[in-house]
């Protein structure tokens, strides 16, 4: 296997060079806070959540990290002292020897490394650079420390001499080992690993000999010495406990915390050979072997910062004038590089000459087009038969034939170079399977398996070799990686792993490339969000330096088959670029959209009404529409009924719901658009999604071509250097920046979301930017995220760059420092219960909430019986009790007046259902049913600033209702029994959506020019 040229070693600045801190001061420089109110906050937090200490050597001084700052306080506790900046990220502090400096992991630069600072805050070092994730630093003396780092392709200890800079790797096994700690009379170094055998403690002696030093169970963490070193105190996470444990060398490891503490997973400090500090329960804590004695250092830690208001950009729901369509999806250039095949507005199109033909008018979803070598016939996914398909077209007769089913779930289909093969893409779990289908038998046979969202497949000239970018995760410990083209050879060969030139990822694993030209002598790619090539040889390894091809951002390239035209997508539309003399064009792809509004009145007849305000129904109303607005609410009459009337008198009508954090993609088909309908979700909010897959969603419903909830959504996730998602984009601060936030406001983003690996400088300015644009700013980040304005925050715990969350404990227990950031900044949350175990854990209870024909529709019946199996054990190993500690963070997030949004993170658990259960679990832990459907309807219009059109049932208001059997003000279950739906003001009862006639009768799509 190759490994990616930067996995190299790189020089080690010694220990009194200055941190390299030109990168975050000048993106500081650029945020400008826009003029307008802004709210001083101010917090003395007693409680943190998964905070780390150590004690002085002189036990006299405690340093601890809270909100991502090192603090110092004395023993006796009080007062905390900040001695750290708000963008340094520093976690997990150490003590020098000598008691003078204080190091710890810090992600200032964008990669976790180590830095120290003087005890009094001044001074700060900064010790280890490059493209690596160092972390879990220990002193061995004043001069030399120990850390853990991915530098060799999985985590191992290093040491490090801090004065002349040579760098020393311990361990090199195949396993991960991580989190040292040094016994330093003796020299020896311990640390936790996940080495074959199963996962426990380890140690180096002076000598160099490794040795076990006892097995450990669960997720361990946090190895310390005894004075004396005859026993290791680690903690361990198992079955729903998180203890402190200590052991003898080849003993039984002994819980020392008590079975109902929160312990979190850092090193603890030996204050004796009988009594620990270590942190737990959100405070820091000392106590003795046998949990004889337990004690508290109290602290008092005090955060302030301001928060601008700021103007948003308004959502438009009346204009009806014919708009640009920019939803073109999956754009393909036939092989004389003249017309080029899209998706758009819900059908098939291909455009040349700049006149557009339509090739397919239904209700269906196509997606993913591509030519034949020979330009003969198009093959394409459609979901006509119930289940995405691959469809091949004969383009001179237009006959079309299904040349796959039951893939389960065909996606990305591509041409081997003969013609005689296409290779696509089906769903595995969370892995992807690429499979091959032989054009004239149909027969199926498996080609890679086991990658995470790969791209669309490309192959050499003679087709001995095929080409995807992939996910190269730098280790097995954390799941980040990068985008790298994985050579995967159709002989029996090993794959190769190429970096791609310039040491950095491909944007994205999708439309991004590698597209091998027809002639196998170059692969187009983008990188920084740019298009490029580099000359390959005839296996795919680069012989030449890379030519960047555009200044603009770029997407989908696809080669013609004289292998000098490359068509790409733009921000504004397709190109068709000229390898040779660089002439860039416009394609003319003159398709436009148009969004109309029901022309009738409809009244509905309520026996009980909602209004998504009070707290409780009002009996016999009739709510009045007129086009797609409500008119009036009125009490029932029989003068309202001489229009269209829907007769909701056995029903409780209340406002639709919004599922604040779901993933729509394509692969579900048309399906899902009518399953969120049957299951009363009007909105939805999708926080990831590829840009151009977003327009076409929003418009091919906004315009009557699809039926479906409307969409708030963004684009691309703007990540750091390593990514996971193969929509998440790893950004660079300068022109790819600035491009990107442009694209954002060309295409109507709803939100931004930044992820996890972004460095926090780097958040600031996009939130800057992000809010001069009017458009709201989302992440899985609290602090400082909070502080530099983001809107939003998802998931009570999610992924995390820390490899723990900052929100919530592995107990899923949460602590003052974000209860009370949450309840009094403003910054709402989308807790995602039911994703945390929530969901597992209802399943398990009653397997026949699985059977719900919306879940099926969607899904089938096999993948529903499926679930019932998975599904059975808790996910994130959860527990009730942890879902309780979920539910009291968010019971008093709301009566706190928090801000407080559900979501699912769907499709990790079913669409739709997903979104009641989250309901339910909110009620079941903690809140009232009112209270936990305001999080899905007026909460949800408030958080999203469309207050005055959403979640509310009263004159004015957009027409989305829903009607349903019993009263869920009373039983919450009942918000699932859903009879008929409003959107827009659109009529469509459960019984016409799950049958599929719910297609207007005429079509709300300008015709193509």
């Amino acid at each position: 296997m190759a490994f990616p040229v930067w996995r190299s070693a790189v020089a080690v600045p010694h220990f009194g060079m200055r941190p390299t801190l030109r990168f975050a001061l000048v993106l500081l420089a650029t945020v400008v806070v826009p003029a307008a109110a802004q709210t001083t906050v101010d917090l003395r937090l007693k409680e943190g959540t998964n905070i780390a200490a150590a004690s002085s050597p002189d036990g006299k001084t405690i340093a601890f990290d809270l909100l991502g700052r090192i603090w110092t306080l004395p023993r006796a506790g009080g007062a905390a002292t900040v001695i750290t900046d708000i963008i340094s990220e520093a976690r997990q502090p150490v003590w020098t020897p000598d008691g003078q400096r204080i190091a710890f992991q810090s992600y200032r630069d964008g990669t976790w490394h180590i830095y120290s600072v003087a005890k009094d805050g001044t001074d700060l070092r900064q010790h280890t650079s490059g493209p690596f994730d160092d972390r879990e630093p220990d002193f061995v003396n004043n001069r030399t420390l120990v850390f853990s780092s991915d530098r060799s392709g999985n985590y191992d200890i290093y040491r490090l001499d801090l004065v002349t800079g040579v760098l020393e790797q311990l361990t090199t096994d195949a396993g991960d080992d991580f989190s040292p700690a040094v016994h330093r009379p003796s020299g020896a170094i311990a640390w936790a690993s996940t080495r074959a055998g199963g996962t426990g403690l380890w140690y180096r002696a002076v000598d160099g000999s490794v040795e076990k030093w006892a097995a450990a169970a669960g997720q361990l963490a946090g190895p310390s010495w005894s004075p004396a070193g005859d026993k290791l105190s680690y903690t361990s996470f198992v079955e729903g406990a998180s203890r402190l444990m200590v052991v003898e060398r080849n003993g039984t490891p002994i819980a020392v915390s008590p079975a109902t503490s929160d312990v979190f997973p850092f090193r603890a400090t030996w204050f004796s050979d009988t009594t620990l500090l270590h942190t737990a329960n959100g405070r820091i804590e000392w106590i003795t072997l046998g949990g004889a004695a337990i004690g508290t250092i109290p602290f008092d830690a005090r955060v302030t910062f301001t928060r601008s208001a700021y103007v948003r950009r308004p959502r438009d729901f009346e204009g009806t004038k014919a708009a640009k369509v920019f939803g073109l999806v999956a754009p393909s250039v036939s092989p004389d590089g003249q017309s080029v095949a899209f998706v758009a507005l819900g059908d098939l199109y291909v455009a040349r000459d700049g006149k557009v033909e339509q090739l397919t008018k239904d209700p269906t979803m196509e997606m993913d087009p591509v030519w034949s070598p020979d330009g003969a016939s198009l093959v394409y996914v459609s979901d006509r038969t119930g289940t995405m398909e691959l469809v091949v077209r004969t383009m001179a007769t237009g006959a079309e034939r299904a040349l796959t089913k039951n893939a389960g779930g065909a996606a990305m289909p591509a041409f081997t170079p003969d013609g005689g093969s296409v290779v696509f893409q089906v769903q595995r779990g969370l892995g992807t399977e690429i499979q091959a289908v032989d054009v004239a038998t149909g027969a199926i046979r498996t080609v890679r398996a086991g990658l995470f969202g790969p791209s669309r497949a490309t192959f050499s000239r003679d087709g001995r070799v095929m080409a995807v970018t992939a996910l190269h995760a730098n280790s097995a410990r954390f799941r980040e990686g990068r985008n790298e083209i994985l050579l995967v050879s159709l002989e029996g060969g090993a794959d190769r792993w190429v970096v791609p030139p310039g040491g950095r990822g491909i944007t994205t694993r999708g439309m991004d490339g590698p597209a091998w030209a027809p002639n196998g002598r170059r692969m187009a790619y983008i990188q920084d969000g740019l298009l490029w090539s580099v000359p390959v040889g005839v296996s795919g390894d680069p012989v030449g330096p890379p030519i960047r091809l555009t200044d603009e951002l770029a997407n989908a390239p696809s080669w013609s088959s004289d292998s000098r035209t490359i068509v790409y997508q733009a921000t504004d539309g397709l190109r068709r670029l000229d390898v040779i003399d660089g002439r860039v064009e416009k394609i003319d792809v003159p398709l436009t959209w148009a969004r109309t509004h029901p022309a009738r009145r409809v009244t509905v007849h309520a026996g009980r009404l909602w209004d998504g305000q009070a707290d409780k129904v009002i009996a016999d109303v009739d709510v009045l529409v007129r086009g797609h607005r409500i008119e009036k609410i009125v009490p029932h009459a029989a003068q309202y009924h001489r229009d269209s009337v829907v007769d909701a008198s056995g029903l409780t009508v209340m406002p639709g719901l919004a599922d604040a954090h779901a993933h729509i993609g394509f692969g579900a088909g048309e399906a899902l658009g009518r399953s969120w309908l049957a299951f009363g979700i009007t909105t939805i909010r999708d926080p990831a999604s590829e840009p151009f897959q977003m327009r076409e969603r929003r418009e091919a419903v906004e315009s009557g071509v699809r039926v479906g909830p409307r969409e708030l959504a963004t684009g691309r996730i703007f990540d750091g250097e390593r990514i996971y998602y193969n929509f998440n984009n790893a950004m660079t601060p300068g022109a790819q920046l600035r491009q990107e936030l442009e694209r954002a406001g060309a295409l109507d983003f709803s939100l931004i979301k930044t992820y996890v690996r972004l460095p926090d400088a780097l958040q600031a300015r996009i939130i800057a930017d992000a809010h001069a644009m009017g458009i709201p700013v989302s992440s899985h980040e609290l602090y400082p995220a909070v502080a530099f304005g983001v809107d939003h925050t998802e998931h009570i715990t999610g992924t995390s760059r820390r490899g723990y969350s900052p929100k919530a404990s592995r107990l899923f227990r949460s602590y003052e420092d974000v209860s009370e950031l949450l309840a009094k900044s403003g910054m709402s949350i989308t807790p995602t219960m039911a994703l945390q175990g929530g969901f597992a854990i209802a399943a398990a209870r009653t397997p026949a909430i699985l059977d719900d024909p919306r879940v099926t529709l969607v899904y089938g019946k096999e993948y529903a019986a499926g679930l019932k199996a998975t599904l059975r054990n808790p996910a994130f190993g959860s527990t009730p009790a942890m879902m309780a500690s979920q539910g009291k963070l968010i019971t008093g997030l709301v009566r706190a007046g928090a801000r407080v949004m559900a979501g699912t993170d769907s499709p990790i658990i079913p669409y739709g259902l997903a979104l009641h259960v989250e309901l339910e679990n909110y009620v079941e832990y903690g809140l009232t049913p009112v209270e936990a459907l305001r999080t899905a309807t007026t909460g949800f219009a408030r958080i999203v600033g469309l207050e005055k059109d959403l979640g509310v049932l009263s004159a004015g208001r957009l027409a989305d209702l829903v009607a349903v059997e019993g009263n869920p003000l009373e039983k919450i279950t009942d918000t699932r029994r859903v009879k008929v739906v409003l959107k827009d003001g659109e009529v469509y009862t459960y019984e016409r959506l799950l049958s599929g006639a719910v297609r207007p009768a005429a079509p709300k799509k300008a015709a193509a020019r």
